[in-house]
Formats: C-alpha cells, structure tokens, sequence
C-alpha cells in the first residue's frame, strides 16, 4: 500500500511450508524497517547478514543496485514492513522535528552504504497492533486510513535516539551482544554456560548479561528457552507429535514441555496441533 511519494506498507503473511529462498536486487535507495510478528528469518544484504526471531525490530540501508537475499522458516512468516525512499523519509523525518537518532541518521546515509540496526521489539501492545493490521475487517479507503495509522503508531516509540536497542551500550558491548545471539542460534541445543559464551565472544559475563538484555529484551536463558519452542512449534507446524517436537526441543519432561509451551504461545501443544489444522493459511 502506497502510504505518500517514496513511502511502500507491505504486509507480508506466508503459510507453514517448506522453507523458501528468495533473491531481490533494490530498484532504488531505500530504508527499510521489518516488525517481525511470526517466523524467523535469515537475511544476506550484499555481505551484511543478520537474522530476526518472532517480535523482532529491524532497520536497512542499501543503495540502488544491492542485492539481497533472504529465507522464509517453514513454520510460515508475518511481519509488516515500511519502505521509504531516503528522501521521504528525510521528509518525514523532518516534519514531525526528527533530526537525530537512529532511523533519521539511517536516512541520511541510505544511498552510500549498506547497513542495519535492531531496534527496541515488539511489546504486548505492538504486536497486538501488527496483529491487527493482517485482521482488521476494514476495507477500501477505512483499511488504508487504518493501516496507515497503526504504522504511525509503531513508529512512534522508535524515531527517537532512545528508539535503538543498543543505544544505551557501548558499540563494543552491542557487538558482544550480537555475537552472543548468532553463536547461540548456532548451538541451541547445546549452548555453552555464560561464562563461557563471554570468553567465546571476548567480555566477562557481567558485561554480557546486562549487553545481551538490554540489546535483545530477554536474559540469555530466556532466550535460549524461546528459541527452543519456536522450533518446537515449527516441528509441530511440520507434522511431528508432540511428543517429538518436545524431545528435539531438548524437554524430556513432556508436563514441562506442555507448561512452557502454554506460558509461551497461550494454548497447549495438542490444542496448538489442532489449531494448525483448522486454520487456513492466509496470504497477504
């Protein structure tokens, strides 16, 4: 949906399937920002790669001419993005008093670099709202005044300097943090104590407690334990039992499994297992 001159909505929704690999070369300098609401993905910017979880924030840079690469998990995928033509988004940036933080300076740079930010995630509210914006019965010019409103209002909290992740740490600790992540999406299963994921990435745990929570909004165990049920429901969305999925997730406890499943996603794994059935996939 074209919200003004150099300013694209997507919203993006894909059906558990078998994972899918896509290529895309931009068409022009552009800003982008993903709200990711369902699936994890993995991105390859020319070079630059970084992957997203469920709930995650992120913004790009590329030039005209880059290329990207990108893979959709196959428990299926949600997310609504906003892409701006780096002079739109100046604009806009500008109209509201925006002249500093992450986003606008993002902006400035959009035709000479490629880069990318992760940005605070998405909180109860903000992904009610994403949710909202793939359900709302709305349609003609209501729906476009509706999703267009919504995406101002996820905006909002992040287009400040306090809207970055990690612009409270150090560069130094924001890149622990991440190095943190990616070496414990690598080992999921088998993931090293945190002191010694400190000394693998270069701090002391203190350091890289504190880093890891504030640059992605969980601990280092809360992570680890909500990675591990993503792929758990990816198993189920696949077809396996339950009671697999439980054991490859690493719970040999099926109650605990069943326990963290419902703290998780709101329903047990049975009933999620049905719900899976009977809900079509929808394509948006």
């Amino acid at each position: 949906m074209v919200l003004g001159d150099g300013m694209i909505l997507m919203l993006s929704q894909v059906g558990p399937a078998t994972p899918r690999h896509f290529h895309f070369e931009e068409p022009d300098d552009v800003l982008g920002i993903g709200f990711h609401l369902m699936g994890g993905s993995a991105f390859d910017m020319d070079g630059t790669r970084f992957a997203t979880k469920p709930l995650d924030i992120w913004a790009g840079i590329s030039p005209r001419g880059a290329r990207s690469t990108f893979s959709l998990p196959s428990a299926g995928f949600r997310t609504v993005s906003l892409r701006l033509h780096p002079l739109a988004a100046e604009e806009f940036f500008g109209r509201h008093g925006l002249v500093e933080g992450i986003l606008p300076g993002m902006a400035r740079r959009a035709g000479s670099e490629i880069a990318i930010a992760q940005l605070l995630p998405l909180g109860p509210s903000g992904a009610a709202m994403v949710e909202s914006m793939f359900s709302t019965p709305l349609s003609g010019s209501a729906r476009s005044l509706f999703l267009e409103s919504c995406m101002l209002g996820l905006l909002a909290d992040r287009i400040g300097p306090a809207g970055s992740a990690e612009h409270a740490l150090s560069s130094i600790d924001a890149q622990h943090a991440v190095k943190a992540r990616a070496y414990l999406d690598e080992h999921l299963m088998a993931p090293p104590t945190i002191i010694e994921l400190a000394r693998i990435v270069g701090t002391n745990d203190f350091k890289l407690k504190r880093a890891f929570k504030q640059a992605h909004g969980l601990t280092i165990f809360g992570y680890v334990r909500e990675r591990r049920l993503e792929r758990a429901a990816a198993d189920i969305y696949a077809g396996l039992s339950v009671g697999a999925a439980a054991l490859a997730a690493g719970y040999q406890c099926p109650r605990c499994f069943a326990q963290a499943f419902r703290r998780h996603y709101g329903v047990l794994p049975s009933q999620f297992t049905r719900s899976v059935r009977e809900t079509p996939a929808r394509h948006g």
